[in-house]
């Protein structure tokens, strides 16, 4: 495919992507001008130039940090932060001990000094973006092998980045349309990150997962952190001699009530969505990723939850890892719930058939366009020749697994990368990233747990061991053989080996290891790493698959996009992909069944209702105290009669928009997204707007929070609000 094909298709994207309806779409900040007449029909009274200029990189967007996964807001002049209460879960987790739980008891800083530092966490500021479609597209030559051509884009986007951080910023590029359309984006990274304010489990969490993805919901999902630099302004590392971040901007809280009807506007970063994936790659879904994974999370849930009952220091540890599976399973059963019921699979191939019918009965739209899905389909089904071993191989290495593999698999890949030029590196294995992986091996430190560790490998391998021929682990089968056992045996043999050998179990073994070269490295015969460089031929073999995958995708992904919009004349947004976007709607409720309507608001008073005194619902005394005696303030709803305490609007989110601010036509903070509808939850794929609905924690639902149930009146005075309960 020759270069320029990209840039002519992304022309015919362009030519469509005016949205023709309100809600759908999670739309980039240089597409708001194309829609500017219907938001302010809608409610929106600030410019496009006033949320994002791109001539001057400033606007409303720079007061909308990204959390690495969640988004957030600034919402005072010293780098005070709002987002969710599971958000900043992390920073809760890892301060907490038996003697000071936090995450129980909630945490509210006296002082900044008492501020607790949050060493992994990461705010990082939004510096704008520029499309380098051009300079990405230009490497793709004609006759290139698909994986030399997914190599050649990558070390593209390398040097565009290398060059792009010379400024001292952290920059990405970002891939859209499958490839037709690429952005590099640039962000101020801040490292000094510290948790601030946190409300009680029983409130930020109040339901748990039997409310989780379910409305009516009552949860007050909030939490407040606070960005640091060094004196000199600079991005740096945690010291108390650090002082707060001064953003550019920041978000002041609504002053006039909200009701239903009212405008609304979210800006955040979503993680990813799959609105364009094709039939097959939908039917496999369905039939195989969804299925494997909801096995395999329930599996490590029942592990996890075994082990916790040990005590409550492995409880702490085990917290912030069990929140995230419980989540997944009950997002992941939802997902295929969705995917099964509505025949998504079925549906789009009777699409497709219409599409290809379309295509066919004109030459050059069949010259254009007419071998984009079949070749799409058989790049496919060659992937999925080795799924069921590149699903297990993906869960090995990563920390939520086995902390000490993941520790091992870090140091020789990084050892092994560091032979090459630093382009040529594994992406995530760069100089760039050095500082990053060395706070992984140190912060894992905080989580060790060995017994829980163990069995969780155990299980692994088991899984493993079952594999079907051609798609095995040679790393696993050759640590199994080893041991002259068979099964299970095998399997508790292999484990007494790896552990018996292995010195990164102490934190400062691991980052000595970290600073070897390679060959230095494997000389030491550490038995985890020594299996670790075995298990990275295998992730090496999955990485060829991928990127020959990757590299035939990216030359026909945006032509069947292209003839999806030309054949449509729709509106046509990029897929979710962690960048920073826009999505508009209003406060609406919904109808989930027959004889069945949702109001879009809920009240403190519904949490009472739900009252049990046990968890998860459980609130602390002092609010049900509060809510008793009637004490609403100002912060009542006259309408509703009663304090608002979560809200529905129908804007397009995903995961990673937890966090978003959610915002009214003044760009005003209204309330915090944090979650979507189980009746909608399959909306990563299709979007339905009389279902889609997006959850958030009413702004005024946490200000009374702050000020009858927690008295954080301190950072109620920093964000604007003078405190009634004195």
């Amino acid at each position: 495919m020759r270069p320029c094909l990209i840039i002519v298709l992304i022309g015919a994207l362009a030519a469509v992507a005016a949205p023709s309806f309100a809600d759908e779409g999670m739309w980039l900040l240089d597409q708001i001008p194309e829609f500017e007449p219907t938001l302010k029909a809608m409610g929106m009274q600030l410019s496009s130039r006033e949320i994002w200029d791109p001539k001057t990189n400033t606007g409303l967007a720079s007061a909308t940090p990204w959390l690495g996964g969640c988004s957030s807001s600034f919402v005072s002049p010293d780098g005070l932060v709002i987002t969710n209460h599971h958000c900043a879960f992390g920073a809760i987790q890892m301060n907490s001990t038996p003697e000071h739980d936090y995450i129980t008891d909630g945490f509210l800083a006296a002082s900044r000094k008492e501020e607790l530092p949050y060493k992994a966490g990461r705010v990082t500021v939004f510096k704008g973006y520029e499309d380098v479609t051009q300079a990405v597209a230009s490497v793709i030559k004609p006759g290139m092998e698909p994986e030399a051509r997914a190599k050649a884009i990558e070390l593209r986007e390398k040097e565009l980045v290398a060059a792009c951080e010379k400024s001292g910023l952290r920059c990405r590029v970002g891939e859209m349309f499958g490839g037709g359309k690429f952005y590099l984006f640039r962000q101020l990274e801040l490292r000094d990150v510290r948790l601030v304010y946190a409300p009680p489990r029983s409130i930020g969490e109040y339901g748990g997962e039997v409310d989780n993805w379910v409305w009516p919901r009552h949860t007050g999902d909030y939490s407040f952190l606070r960005a640091y630099v060094g004196p000199d302004g600079k991005p740096a590392d945690y010291s108390p001699d650090n002082v707060p971040f001064k953003p550019e901007r920041w978000l002041s809280l609504a002053k006039e009530p909200l009701k239903d009807g009212d405008f609304a506007f979210i800006l955040g970063y979503p993680g990813k969505t799959m609105r364009y994936r094709i039939a097959a790659a939908v039917a496999g879904d369905t039939g195989f990723y969804y299925p494997q994974r909801i096995e395999l999370l329930k599996d490590l849930i029942a592990i996890a939850e075994n082990e916790g009952k040990r005590g409550k220091d492995v409880e702490i540890k085990l917290a912030s890892q069990l929140k995230g599976f419980y989540n997944s399973v009950k997002n992941n059963e939802g997902m295929l719930e969705g995917l099964t019921s509505s025949d998504l699979a079925g549906r789009k191939r009777a699409e497709e058939a219409k599409l290809n019918a379309w295509i066919d009965a004109e030459p050059a739209r069949t010259a254009r366009f007419g071998n984009a899905l079949p070749e799409m389909e058989k790049a496919l089904a060659a992937k999925n020749a080795t799924r069921q071993r590149d699903f297990l191989l993906g869960w090995m290495p990563i920390s939520r697994s086995s902390s000490l593999l993941a520790a091992a698999v870090i140091i020789e890949r990084w050892s092994f990368e560091r032979t090459k030029p630093d382009l040529e590196r594994k992406a995530g294995y760069q100089a760039r990233d050095e500082r990053t992986l060395r706070q992984r091996l140190f912060n894992m430190q905080r989580n060790l747990d060995l017994p829980h560790e163990r069995k969780v490998l155990a299980y692994l391998f088991g899984r493993a061991a079952t594999l079907p021929v051609g798609q095995r682990i040679t790393a696993v089968d050759d640590a199994l053989g080893a041991t002259g056992k068979t099964g299970d045996e095998a399997v508790t043999a292999m484990l007494d080996k790896l552990y018996a050998g292995t010195g990164l179990a102490d934190e400062k073994t691991r980052l000595a290891m970290f600073e070897m070269d390679h060959k230095a490295l494997l000389a030491k015969d550490d038995t985890m790493i020594a299996f670790a460089a075995a298990l990275r031929r295998d992730t090496v073999a999955e990485e060829h698959v991928t990127d020959t995958y990757n590299g035939e995708m990216v030359t026909l992904a945006p032509r069947y996009i292209g003839a999806l919009a030309a054949w449509k004349s729709a509106p046509l947004y990029p897929d979710a992909n962690s960048s920073l976007r826009l999505t508009y709607g209003s406060v609406k409720g919904y109808s989930p069944r027959d004889g069945v309507y949702y109001k879009p608001f809920t009240t403190h008073h519904g949490v009472v209702e739900k009252e049990t005194g046990k968890e998860p619902f459980a609130s602390p005394q002092r609010l049900l105290a509060a809510e008793k005696a009637g004490a609403d303030g100002t912060y009542g709803d006259q309408k509703l009669g009663d304090v608002p305490a979560c809200f529905l609007t129908d804007n397009d989110i995903t995961g990673g928009n937890s966090g978003s601010p959610v915002m009214n036509g003044k760009g005003e903070l209204i309330g915090l997204a944090f979650d979507g509808n189980y009746e909608a939850i399959d909306s990563d794929f299709q979007f339905n707007p009389a279902l889609s609905r997006t959850i958030s924690v009413d702004i005024r639902y946490v200000l009374w929070c702050m000020d009858y149930v927690d008295k954080a009146h301190a950072l109620m005075r920093e964000i604007g609000v003078e405190p009634q309960n004195k």
